[in-house]
């Protein structure tokens, strides 16, 4: 029996890797294309950014390709009686199917360490990875369509580009505020654009220039230089705002800061309620500023709740490969086909059908805050009670 389930174990394995490799490399395609297109990197930082993207492509591709291995191999043994043949001698079904679960347990595992590993070490690379190529895409970006801009408010647009190919020539830049600062608005005659990767801000050197910031203008003759961080500089941003951009030791942090920053909002909140009701200034209670701080209190209940349903969401999502197993070998059993994509699309129909319309119902319920994060487990649930009946069918027949 033991030769038999090394036999299996090593079916699957060669499968699983061969179907790994592959459907990675298509991932990573697809991730790589779409960072490219929001970041506008070069080849070269498309090279970089390659071992970043790497977790990301595996943590999609492991239930996938672990399902059709399994499909595959179990499609195939049935399909030439070796499972009939193994059976009729009295060995029991679990047998030679508990060493296949217990590797989809410990691939799950890995799964949920890939997802941290994503978030931890390849999200911040990539950030690097962009952030020390915003030289090479702004001039990339100012050449072929003469301006650029940022999703947190940096923007250039210039007139032309001098012949050396880094002058800008009449540009207009805005600089996004600082803190409690205005943002500025430059117009200068012309500008260059150095990057500084030490102190990893992006270096504007100014030609005589005009600087509007709020109600005040200045007047800049000669040579002026202006310093803007890398972070506000890259198109789509590099700061980790969402929760599924945080590390789990980060989630942490982010909810007792949270915590802090909406409790300090209420009292604010209700000091200038008391302030105003003793005032005899009550049209304080509904004004702009208390709309505002109200507004404040829900973006942070929402914020709550998202970092609170993230640990869930990655356990959830790992763990699919062990109920992705869990289906597969009884259907595969079943369906007794040779063919790997027969076996697979039958496997594969109640994961599409159940799994992912379920998760989608937990998921967004979970994110409104109406259901505990726990419901991101329906799914999981499904696809056990779902496969629990076809093994009973296994067994009894």
């Amino acid at each position: 029996m033991q030769r038999f389930n090394i036999y299996i174990l090593w079916e699957i394995t060669k499968v699983f890797v061969i179907a790994l490799v592959a459907f990675t490399m298509i991932i990573m395609l697809f991730v790589l294309a779409k960072e490219l297109l929001a970041q506008g990197l070069g080849v070269l930082a498309v090279l970089q950014v390659l071992p970043y993207v790497l977790p990301t492509s595996l943590q999609f591709a492991l239930p996938a390709t672990l399902l059709f291995a399994v499909c595959s191999v179990y499609g195939r043994i049935s399909a030439d009686n070796e499972i009939l043949a193994m059976m009729a001698s009295g060995v029991s079904p679990a047998a030679f199917i508990k060493p296949v679960l217990v590797a989809g347990f410990l691939l799950s595992l890995f799964a949920v360490w890939l997802s941290e590993l994503a978030v931890s070490w390849g999200q911040p690379g990539i950030n690097r990875v962009v952030m020390h190529s915003i030289e090479q895409v702004v001039y990339g970006y100012l050449s072929s369509q003469g301006s650029y801009s940022s999703a947190n408010g940096f923007s250039i647009h210039v007139h032309e580009i001098g012949d050396d190919g880094r002058e800008l020539l009449l540009p207009t830049i805005t600089i996004p505020a600082q803190g409690n600062g205005n943002s500025l608005d430059i117009s200068a005659r012309s500008a260059r654009l150095k990057m500084d990767p030490v102190k990893e801000v992006l270096l504007i050197e100014l030609e005589d220039s005009q600087i509007e910031t709020g109600d005040f203008l200045t007047v800049n003759p000669g040579p002026t230089k202006y310093e803007v961080p890398l972070s506000d500089a890259t198109r789509k941003g590099t700061a980790a705002s969402s929760a599924a951009e945080l590390p789990s030791r980060g989630i942490a942090q982010a909810i007792s800061s949270q915590l802090q920053e909406a409790a300090r909002t209420r009292e604010e909140l209700a000091a200038r309620a008391a302030m105003g009701l003793s005032a005899g200034r009550y049209d304080w209670l509904d004004d702009a500023t208390s709309a505002g701080s109200l507004g404040s209190i829900a973006g942070s209940r929402q914020r709550l709740v998202r970092l609170r349903m993230e640990p869930w969401r990655r356990w959830a999502s790992g763990f699919c490969c062990l109920f992705f197993v869990w289906v597969g070998i009884p259907l595969a059993i079943w369906m007794r086909s040779a063919d790997h994509w027969t076996s697979f699309g039958a496997c594969f129909l109640p994961i599409l059908f159940l799994f992912f319309p379920v998760f989608a119902i937990g998921l967004n319920h979970a994110k409104d805050g109406t259901w505990h994060p726990i419901a991101l487990w329906l799914g999981n649930l499904t696809l056990l009670l779902v496969g629990a009946w076809w093994m009973r069918k296994i067994f009894r027949n």
